[in-house]
C-alpha cells in the first residue's frame, strides 16, 4: 500500500473506455491512492487512451505530451487502446511514459505502481518492458467494482471486442474477437449500480446484437435485457450499437411490454449505397436497411432511431453520395451522427488508398448534417408545449442558474441537452418536464411538480 500517493486520471474515447476508467478509479482508491483534481499536483498520471482512428490516436498522444509537460515529476501511465494497437512500438515512440498497461490488466495497476515507485522489480504482467500482445489479452467477466463518473446513469459494457470484419475498422485487431460477459455477472453489476443511484442503464458493446453468439447463445441479448428489466430501481434501459442485420426479432415485443426499455435504438448503418456497403464489408444492402427501419417503426410505437453515417469512403462516388443524401432527406431518422472516412493502417481498406480529398469529405459531411438539421429543428419545435420524461443530471455546466437534464430520447453527450429553467430537482431523479423552447439539438423546459418527483416512462 502507498497511502500517501495521489493520482489523476484522464479518460478519452467512447463510453466503453469510460467503464474501464471507472474501474481504474475503484482499483486505485481501494489500494490507498488518493484522487487529485489537479494533475499538476498528482504523483501518478493515468491516461486512458483511444486509438480507433488516426485523429483519436493524435489526441491521445497530444494528451500524453500535455500531461507530461504539466507535471514532469509524476509517474506516467498510459492504458486503453493505444498500448493494444501499437504494442512494443510505443516504447520507442513515447519514452516519456513510465508504464504501458493494457485494459485487461487494470486490476494489477496498484501493484505495478508500488513495484516501480518503490524501486522494486515490476511484476511481469503489464510492466514497462513490454505491452500485451493479442495472445495476452484475456478479459475477465463484468465487475461491479466501479466508481461512477456520471450522474444518475451508467454504462453497462456487456461484451468486449468484435468478430466482425468491416474493412475500415481497427477494433477487432485492437480489442480482439467478441467476448461476451457472463449474464449473471452483468445483472450483479447492474444491481450494484442501481444501489448507487443509477436510474438509467445504457448497454454498450462494439456489437450489442452479437452478445452471446461467441458461446452459441442466439437469444442471449433478449434474455439479458429481460433480467435487467427486473431490477427494481432501474427506470430506463437504453440500447446502443445495435447492428442492422442481427437485431433480435423478439426485441420490438420486449420494448412494447417493458416499462423500462426505451423505444430508442442506436443502429449504425454507415451508408445506404449497396456499392459502398459491399466495399466496406458490411453484410447487408440498402433496401434491407430501409425495410428494417420501416419494420421497427411499425412494430415499436413512437420509436426514436439513431444512426451513424460515414462519408468519403473510397467507393463513394457522386452517385453513391446522392443516394445517401436522398436517403437521409426522405427517411428522416431522428438522430444522426456523420463522420468522414479515415484510412487506418492495418485494415484492408487502407490498401485501397484514400482517393477522396479532405475538403470534399468535409463538404459531404456538412451537407448531410444540414439536411438532418432541418428535420431535427422541425421535430424539436413540434415538442414545444408537450411533456417529456427527463433524467436530471445536475447544475448546468454553462450556468448555475439552470439545471441540466436529458429527455428520454436524448442519449448522453451525443443527442443534445434539456435545460431546466424552472423547478427544483436532484441529480438522478426522473421528472416530467414541459418543453418551452428549443435551440438546435437542445431543449428548454419546466419541471411539472409531482408528489413523488419521480415518474415512470410514458413516451406516448
Amino acid at each position: 500500500m502507498i497511502p500517501n500517493k495521489s493520482f489523476h486520471l484522464i479518460s478519452l474515447g467512447c463510453p466503453k473506455n469510460r467503464v474501464d476508467s471507472e474501474k481504474i478509479l475503484f482499483t486505485m482508491t481501494s489500494a490507498g491512492f488518493v484522487y487529485a483534481e489537479d494533475p499538476a499536483r498528482a504523483d501518478v498520471l493515468v491516461v486512458n487512451t483511444c486509438a480507433f482512428i488516426e485523429p483519436a490516436v493524435e489526441e491521445s498522444i497530444d494528451t500524453v505530451f500535455d500531461y507530461r509537460d504539466e507535471n514532469k515529476k509524476a509517474f506516467l501511465v498510459v492504458t486503453g487502446c493505444l498500448p493494444l494497437r501499437y504494442k512494443q512500438d510505443l516504447k520507442k515512440a513515447l519514452p516519456e511514459v513510465d508504464l504501458f498497461l493494457t485494459p485487461d490488466k487494470i486490476q494489477n495497476l496498484p501493484k505495478l505502481l508500488q513495484s516501480h515507485i518503490t524501486g522494486k522489480k515490476a511484476a511481469s504482467q503489464g510492466s514497462h518492458s513490454r505491452c500485451a500482445t493479442e495472445t495476452d489479452r484475456k478479459y475477465s467477466s463484468a465487475s461491479a467494482s466501479r466508481i461512477l463518473t456520471t450522474p444518475g446513469y451508467a454504462y453497462l459494457k456487456i461484451a468486449e471486442g468484435c468478430s466482425r470484419s468491416c474493412h475500415y475498422c481497427t477494433i477487432p485487431s485492437i480489442r480482439g474477437p467478441l467476448h461476451s460477459f457472463d449474464s449473471d455477472s452483468l445483472k450483479a453489476e447492474a444491481t450494484y449500480l442501481a444501489a448507487q443511484g443509477v436510474r438509467e442503464l445504457i448497454l454498450v458493446a462494439q456489437d450489442l446484437t452479437a452478445y452471446g453468439l461467441d458461446s452459441g447463445k442466439k437469444k442471449a441479448l433478449v434474455q439479458l435485457i429481460r433480467n435487467l428489466d427486473m431490477i427494481e430501481n432501474i427506470k430506463w434501459i437504453r440500447l446502443m450499437y445495435l447492428y442492422p442485420d442481427t437485431i433480435p426479432s423478439a426485441l420490438p415485443e420486449l420494448i412494447r411490454e417493458s416499462g423500462k426499455v426505451l423505444p430508442y435504438l442506436d443502429i449504425p448503418i454507415q451508408h445506404i449505397s449497396a456499392k459502398v456497403l459491399r466495399a466496406m464489408g458490411r453484410p447487408w444492402k440498402g433496401d434491407r436497411i430501409k425495410r428494417m427501419i420501416n419494420r421497427l417503426r411499425k412494430e415499436i410505437p413512437g420509436v426514436v432511431l439513431r444512426t451513424t453515417l460515414m462519408v468519403g469512403y473510397p467507393a463513394e462516388g457522386e452517385k453513391e453520395f446522392r443516394e445517401l443524401r436522398d436517403f437521409v432527406a426522405s427517411t428522416e431518422i431522428e438522430k444522426v451522427g456523420v463522420f468522414t472516412y479515415s484510412p487506418e493502417e492495418g485494415t484492408s481498406a487502407f490498401e485501397t488508398g484514400d482517393p477522396i480529398c479532405t475538403e470534399l469529405k468535409k463538404a459531404r459531411a456538412q451537407e448531410i448534417r444540414s439536411i438532418h438539421s432541418r428535420f431535427e429543428n422541425k421535430r424539436n419545435k413540434s415538442k414545444i408545449g408537450k411533456i417529456e420524461d427527463a433524467l436530471i443530471e445536475g447544475v448546468a455546466s454553462e450556468t448555475e442558474f439552470l439545471l441540466q437534464a436529458r429527455a428520454w430520447d436524448q442519449a448522453p453527450e451525443i443527442d443534445g441537452t434539456l435545460y431546466i429553467t424552472s423547478g427544483n430537482a436532484v441529480a438522478g431523479e426522473i421528472h416530467r418536464v414541459r418543453i418551452t423552447e428549443c435551440y438546435g439539438s437542445d431543449l428548454f423546459g419546466e419541471i411539472i411538480p409531482s408528489p413523488s418527483g419521480i415518474t415512470s416512462l410514458d413516451p406516448t
